[in-house]
């Protein structure tokens, strides 16, 4: 067996490793979920609607315990204005209002409609989900009397629709508990279209002997029904069941079927003697009498773990056929790639050194096929090094020489120049080509980072006598600061800013006006002030540079092309150099000036 297997080839072994390891797991462990998955799942299950149904049980006795609270205020009412003044008992204050005491009797029935609505108004803002309050009693010579109020209408049609839709009239006068009305209408409002349920509380004279209930009347509160449904959409059930909520005499208060709302649902909820297919969760009953029933068809309850079942069994077998194409696929995939190297080696061993693999993976194979091009390279590259770097080095040389005549081309014929126009003793011409020629050198001579502040301004100032050639001498700089030339600064940090100062500021106001630098330190900062008495700049300009400083645009784009490109420039290289505290800040007042203040570390040194 041994020596059989020796004398496979690398696609056959890795073919048959793969079909053996990959099937066998996948057979033993369908096997096993087979047997064992319905069962869990049963099991689950079952414990899944237990926790739903006590879940369902403890959020119904909270809310009830929120109402009942509410149907209880009868006895705690004191809000009547008269009613402070006269009695201090406040759960006696409602029934003086409903037998009229301390009212003059011309004016009984409207005052105490007056604060009965007030009352009622009172009980219903005291939950969100209340939507009418009702009190139905007798007053002091035991005829009826109902009182009903709802903010969402302002017409209540009848005492008589009221009853037929909650059955007040049957109610037990003699019951001291919370009362409960299944879902109903609320016909007996105007335009009300919303289904309710409604909780009741009889209200007696406590004035009475202990154990004696004298009824004075019952307070109704009707409670939007989509306070119950958020409780059941808040526990995710599968919808193949059927859930009640019921009393102790089997009438159903709440279901997800809303037929059985109000019907007597006993025989529905006998535990069925088959209980393969049918299972019947049941939570005891509250405080209220209420209790929660589930009866479920597990027929329809496994229906989808037996699709899921039968659906493993399906991926098994179309996985079993894809692991042994798979691997065939692979194998060969694997042992391809290994011929085809074996294959370009012999021609590196010819001295074709430009052979390269594809690397189309990043797994072991092209791993390998990168560093047999890495080698195939460096080969090449250590065959090559002693006359082909000479060569580059060559060409780098004649670059860098033919890069020194463009300058100093230039210097040289600047200079021609000057020297021709003192020959014609023409000095201002001499003086304007030598400025010209500093400032070119500045800009073009040996790349430097840092320059001495000194040296910035002495290129301000030689600008500024360029511009007063042009203009009859109209602009005057001044310089402000001691010890310039310790501070190390960036180059060409200030002259874009004075340019921006003459164009956009002292041009548009007749080109004349004055420039000053001033240049202070204050603890460790560098602040070097462009201040100029142009025309200023009005609040919507101001914000533009301000945005652009901010953003990323180059500059302002107008019309025709970029506007403060320069500032722009400096105030990104400031704060790439040194930090986001470090750049420019613009101040501006229309008609007075412009200030463009220029903040870096202050750092001392030679160029």
């Amino acid at each position: 067996m041994k020596r059989f297997f020796q004398n496979m080839t690398l696609f056959q072994k890795f073919a048959a490793t793969i079909i053996l390891l990959g099937l066998m797991p996948m057979l033993i462990l369908s096997y096993f979920i087979s047997n064992y998955m319905i069962r869990d799942y049963k099991e689950a299950l079952e414990v899944q609607y237990r926790h739903a149904a006590f879940y369902v049980g403890s959020s119904i006795e909270t809310m009830l315990n929120s109402y009942n609270t509410i149907s209880q205020m009868p006895y705690n009412y004191n809000f009547g204005k008269e009613t402070l003044i006269r009695d201090f008992q406040s759960f006696d204050n409602l029934r003086q209002i409903l037998h009229g005491e301390h009212y003059e009797p011309g004016s009984l029935d409207a005052e105490r409609k007056r604060e009965m609505d007030q009352f009622l108004l009172y009980v219903e803002r005291a939950d969100r989900d209340l939507i009418a309050a009702h009190f139905v009693g007798t007053d002091a010579r035991g005829e009826q009397m109902d009182f009903h109020f709802s903010d969402y209408s302002t017409y209540f049609k009848g005492q008589e629709l009221f009853e037929e839709e909650t059955g007040c009239g049957g109610i037990d006068r003699d019951s001291n508990r919370l009362l409960l009305v299944p879902k109903h209408g609320m016909s007996y409002f105007s335009g009300m279209g919303e289904q309710v349920f409604t909780v009741a509380r009889n209200y007696f004279d406590n004035r009475a002997e202990v154990g004696e209930n004298v009824y004075v009347g019952t307070i109704f509160l009707d409670v939007r029904l989509k306070r119950l449904e958020q409780i059941f959409q808040s526990v995710r059930f599968s919808g193949a069941e059927e859930i009640y909520i019921v009393d102790a005499a089997g009438d159903c208060f709440y279901s997800n079927l809303p037929e059985k709302i109000g019907t007597n649902v006993r025989a529905a909820l006998e535990r069925p003697a088959d209980t393969e297919d049918t299972l019947l969760l049941t939570t005891g009953a509250n405080a209220y009498g209420l209790s929660v029933a589930v009866l479920m068809d597990t027929r329809v309850a496994f229906s989808r773990l037996r699709t899921l079942q039968r659906l493993m069994y399906l991926v098994l077998a179309g996985s079993m056929l894809a692991l042994v194409i798979c691997s065939v696929l692979f194998s060969r995939k694997l042992v391809r790639p290994i011929r085809a190297m074996m294959g370009q080696m012999e021609q590196v061993e010819n001295g074709n050194f430009d052979i390269r693999l594809p690397v189309r993976s990043s797994d072991e194979i092209g791993v390998l096929s990168g560093r047999f091009n890495q080698m195939s390279e460096a080969l090449k590259n250590y065959i090559n090094k002693s006359y082909v770097a000479q060569i580059r080095q060559t060409e780098a040389e004649l670059t860098a020489l033919r890069s020194q005549i463009y300058p100093h081309f230039l210097y040289n014929t600047l200079e021609i120049i000057r020297m021709t126009a003192m020959e014609n003793e023409d000095r201002k011409v001499s003086e304007m080509i030598e400025a010209l020629s500093v400032q070119i050198h500045y800009l073009i001579g040996t790349v430097q980072d840092m320059v001495p502040l000194e040296e910035e301004l002495r290129i301000i100032q030689k600008y500024i006598y360029l511009l007063n050639c042009r203009i009859s001498c109209r602009i005057q700089l001044v310089v402000m600061g001691e010890g310039l030339s310790e501070f190390m600064v960036p180059k060409l940090i200030l002259q874009p800013i004075v340019e921006n100062a003459y164009i956009h500021g002292i041009k548009p106001k007749n080109g004349n006006g004055s420039i000053s630098i001033e240049a202070r330190t204050e603890e460790g900062t560098l602040e070097i002030s462009v201040m100029d008495n142009g025309i200023g700049m009005d609040r919507e300009a101001l914000k533009k540079i301000e945005e652009l400083l901010r953003g990323d645009d180059p500059g302002i784009k107008n019309e025709y092309n970029w506007q403060s490109i320069g500032m722009k420039n400096i105030h990104d290289r400031l704060r790439y150099l040194y930090g986001e505290e470090y750049g420019v800040q613009v101040i501006s007042t229309p008609n007075v000036g412009t200030s463009v203040c220029v903040r870096l570390p202050a750092m001392r040194g030679k160029s």
